[in-house]
């Protein structure tokens, strides 16, 4: 007479290579089950394991994170004891951090890095909250506030990835308070300066749009590279922003979603379309020495994708002709910002201009106050004073 038991799990099970575990459905239950094979790290014995998921996708992710991390040096219940932080950390970047964004890979690359050149000898499963805390306070001599705080979100979040895979019990980062992030970010250009620039471009049709886009439209410096004339609907009086132009190593200039992953529609002033119809009148001219031509609003001189280290090039002669200090390229984009903000514009028009999606970023780095708008302000102040009577 064959045995069954009530408890025991149907065995529709997903066969996948000897040695890699298996996944399979609980019976009458909308759960799903991982069994593996787990060495005891005392005694070296391994005896099958078995954990449950709510979905199909938790498990197979579970199962994959530990046959790909066991390659790399981890155990299916903890990490190689002689495993230290910085193949950790290597193994997180090749596994889940190439996955993000280049620009954001790069950002993990450089925090590992900080965060190997301090503790990167240390066996990562016996890191303590000590270790992290003196991480923190090694790398806050070095570098400024936001530097920190980003190597410890890293190596933070590659710790969470080990518990919620099972490699881990706890994460020892998280028992340290985040470091703080500094909150004094570049302010808009003032107007004296902002004057100067804007007329020091206008004497050539490409700088004046240039900085037409950068100074009113409040996009984004690689969302400027990445615009096309087909972009514009002249007749609407729009732009489609949709991507941006990166540098990605081992690929060189490419095309890429806005940092969102999403396109939007902004509204254009007649003056920012007069500008814009006088830089293609003259590039149409200059068209037959191109190149290449890719139907970009700012290209190089030969009409190919403009780096944006030329673009920055460009930007220091601009400041140079002009007379004026030393700004950022990115400080167009929070003048623009700054001024919407002041003319007392709706934040869904803000937010639709910004592409972002919540004031309260725009409010912590991009928008501050400016000199007009605190001289209207002044003037609205006095005007409320009552009068003194003798």
């Amino acid at each position: 007479m064959a045995h069954s038991s009530q408890n025991s799990p149907s065995r529709k099970t997903i066969k996948r290579p000897n040695g890699a575990g298996s996944i399979y459905k609980v019976k009458d239950k909308d759960v799903w089950a991982v069994q593996f094979m787990e060495t005891a790290s005392a005694t070296g014995k391994r005896s099958r394991k078995t954990r449950k998921f709510r979905t199909k996708k938790q498990a197979f992710e579970f199962l994959e994170g530990l046959n790909h991390l066991s390659r790399s040096g981890v155990s299916s219940a903890t990490l190689n004891k002689k495993m230290t932080v910085r193949e950790f950390l290597d193994a997180y970047l090749e596994r889940y951090a190439i996955k993000k964004a280049p620009e954001t890979y790069r950002n993990y690359q450089g925090a590992a890095k900080r965060i190997c050149d301090e503790i990167g000898g240390l066996t990562a499963m016996s890191l303590t909250p000590r270790d992290v805390d003196d991480l923190v306070s090694a790398l806050a001599s070095k570098y400024g506030p936001n530097t920190v705080s980003n190597a410890y979100a890293v190596l933070r979040i590659a710790y969470n990835k080990a518990v919620k895979l099972g490699e881990l019990n706890s994460n020892p980062v998280v028992r340290i308070d985040a470091p703080e992030k500094s909150l004094n970010p570049t302010s808009h250009i003032p107007q004296e300066d902002f004057e100067a620039i804007y007329q020091a471009a206008s004497l050539n049709p490409y700088s004046h749009a240039r900085v037409e886009i950068g100074m009113f439209v409040a996009i984004r410096p690689g969302e400027i590279l990445g615009l096309r004339w087909d972009d514009v609907n002249w007749e609407a009086g729009t732009l489609r922003v949709e991507r941006q132009l990166q540098w990605v190593k081992g690929e060189g200039l490419v095309f890429r979603p806005t940092k969102n992953k999403k396109s939007r529609i902004i509204p254009l002033s007649r003056g920012t379309l007069e500008v814009l119809r006088a830089h293609k009148s003259y590039q149409d001219l200059d068209k037959a020495n191109w190149a290449e031509d890719n139907n970009l609003i700012f290209p190089n001189t030969v009409g190919k994708p403009l780096d944006a280290k030329r673009d920055y090039k460009w930007w220091k002669d601009i400041l140079n002709r002009a007379g004026v200090g030393h700004y950022q390229i990115y400080q167009m984009r929070k003048t623009a910002i700054s001024n919407l903000e002041n003319l007392g514009t709706p934040t869904s028009t803000i937010l639709k201009f910004t592409g972002h999606s919540s004031m309260t970023t725009v409010y912590n780095h991009y928008a501050s106050s400016t000199e007009r708008a605190d001289t209207e302000a002044l003037a609205g102040l006095d005007k409320l004073r009552p009068v003194v009577r003798d």
